[in-house]
Formats: C-alpha cells, sequence, structure tokens
C-alpha cells in the first residue's frame, strides 16, 4: 500500500497535467498565430489583435501558474518569478498612459489582483524571496545589457542614418537614463511576463518531464523564439538571423542554471530596453 502511495506520488511529479498541456497549447497558438503576428504584417487595420494578445497570453499564464501551484519550481518559477509577473504587467499599463484602451488595462488589472490574491488565499507556502534569487535577478540585469552591448554592431546595421543622432555623453544625461530606465520597466511587462512564462518555464518544464534534456530544450526553445519573430524576417533579418536567437539562448542559459525565470526576465527586459540605444551608438560611430 505504501509503495503504491509512493509510486503515484512520484508519477505526479514527473508528468505534466492534462489541463496544463491545454493551457501551454493554448498560450503556443496564442504566441505563434496570426494573433501575436498580423500586427507587424497588416499593420494598423490588425492592432486590435496586439491587445488580444497580451491579455490572452497573461490570462493563460496565471491559469498555469494557478494549475501547476504545487510544483513552480519544475517550471522555473518562483516567489520573485511570480511577484514580477503579478506586478509587471500592471505597471506596463501605467506607462502606456493615454496610448492604451482602458478594456485592456482593467482586464490584465483584473487577471493580476486575481492570481495575487488566489495564490496569497489558496496557493502553496512558496520559499521567501532568497539572496540567490535577488543575485541571480542582478545577473540576469546584467547579461541582458551585456548581451545588448555585444549585439550593438549587428544591430547598427539595420539603422538608418536618420536615426544614428545618438552619443554616449546623451545616454548619461538625467532624462535619458530616466527614459532608458521607464523602458526597462515597460519591457518587463511587454515583452518578460508574456514570453519568459511560456518559452523559459513551462514550455521548458513541460519538455523535461516527457524526457527531454537540458540542453535540448535550450536550442529548441531558442529556435521556436525566432519562429515566433517572424515578423522580423523582412524588415529586420539581422534581429531575425542574430538578435533573437543570442538573446533566446542567454535568456535560456540564464533560467536553466538559476532555476527561476526571475533572472531570464530580468535579461529580457534590459536587452529589449538598450540594445537598440547601443545599436544607435554604434551606427553614430560607423558614419
Amino acid at each position: 500500500m505504501t509503495g503504491t502511495l509512493t509510486s503515484r506520488v512520484a508519477r505526479s511529479r514527473t508528468s505534466v497535467c492534462p489541463l496544463s498541456w491545454l493551457l501551454l497549447t493554448g498560450l503556443l497558438l496564442l504566441r505563434m498565430s496570426l494573433i501575436a503576428q498580423a500586427p507587424f504584417f497588416l499593420g494598423a487595420t490588425a492592432r486590435w489583435l496586439s491587445p488580444l494578445y497580451e491579455v490572452g497570453s497573461y490570462a493563460f499564464s496565471a491559469m498555469l501558474i494557478w494549475v501547476e501551484r504545487d510544483r513552480l519550481s519544475d517550471f522555473h518559477i518562483d516567489r520573485l518569478a511570480i511577484v514580477l509577473l503579478v506586478v509587471s504587467k500592471p505597471v506596463e499599463t501605467l506607462l502606456l498612459g493615454s496610448q492604451g484602451s482602458i478594456g485592456v488595462s482593467l482586464a490584465i488589472w483584473t487577471i493580476a489582483v486575481g492570481l495575487a490574491v488566489a495564490m496569497w488565499r489558496r496557493g502553496p507556502k512558496l520559499p521567501a524571496i532568497s539572496k540567490a534569487s535577488v543575485r541571480w535577478l542582478v545577473v540576469g540585469a546584467c547579461a541582458g545589457i551585456l548581451t545588448a552591448v555585444v549585439l550593438a554592431y549587428p544591430m547598427s546595421l539595420q539603422i538608418s542614418g536618420a536615426h544614428t543622432g545618438f552619443s554616449a555623453r546623451l545616454l548619461m544625461r538625467p532624462m535619458s537614463l530616466l527614459s532608458i530606465f521607464l523602458g526597462i520597466v515597460y519591457q518587463l511587462g511587454y515583452a518578460a511576463a508574456s514570453e519568459e512564462p511560456l518559452f523559459r518555464g513551462f514550455l521548458w518544464g513541460c519538455l523535461r518531464k516527457v524526457g527531454w534534456r537540458d540542453g535540448w530544450i535550450l536550442w529548441f526553445q531558442a529556435g521556436l523564439f525566432m519562429l515566433a519573430h517572424l515578423y522580423y524576417m523582412i524588415s529586420l533579418p539581422i534581429s531575425f538571423w542574430v538578435i533573437v536567437p543570442v538573446g533566446a539562448l542567454v535568456m535560456g542559459v540564464l533560467a536553466w542554471r538559476s532555476r527561476t525565470i526571475a533572472s531570464s526576465m530580468a535579461a529580457h527586459a534590459c536587452l529589449n530596453g538598450v540594445c537598440y540605444i547601443f545599436g544607435r551608438i554604434a551606427a553614430s560611430w560607423r558614419t
């Protein structure tokens, strides 16, 4: 009897809940489908699809967190990652200001508050945020900035002469620094909160549970991440072939080694927030 109970517990830890597979499939379809891609191919006529993707991906991620709440560590999600996910998306709506939709903002705030209350009242008692988690958060941020520096030259090759007027001296002005900081905070909610739970969190954990090795998953998620940015292939080919896959590999290694997407979220936000700026500086040096 004891052996049977033990085997059931072991299977529950190594298997993936069917509902989780369904939610993960929905999250993948949202990111890979026309809902995420069409606004870039069709222009203003399909802009309404982008808010649908943002709200949908956030809702699916919240549902996955709740369904897998008793074994979130299997999916690189700890308390710090949940705090970032709960806070960053609503903050993004505040940074959008008058450009944002009231309906979209209300939906995002409802999801964030609902997840926070549910995890606080009925969720598992997650380990407190540790010094190691915070260190990995800092390491992730530094890795994102360093990656942006390395990728500055290839990024500069996509920047036209009209956008090269930016220097390192301008970068150090207080208003410029504030703008960069707010840009990173915005990207934490816009890009990192939408993509890290999928690619470096639940996809990674589900593939590991069905027998994939971490090294295989690292390369697979990078390839899938490239396909999710297919809209760059024509307009920004260097981003598609170089910047996106390199970023995916860096973020994948961070999540793999730290076992928390908090580190990859920080890297994602910093990379997105400063890569174009460093590219403009590199472009000004070339001209």
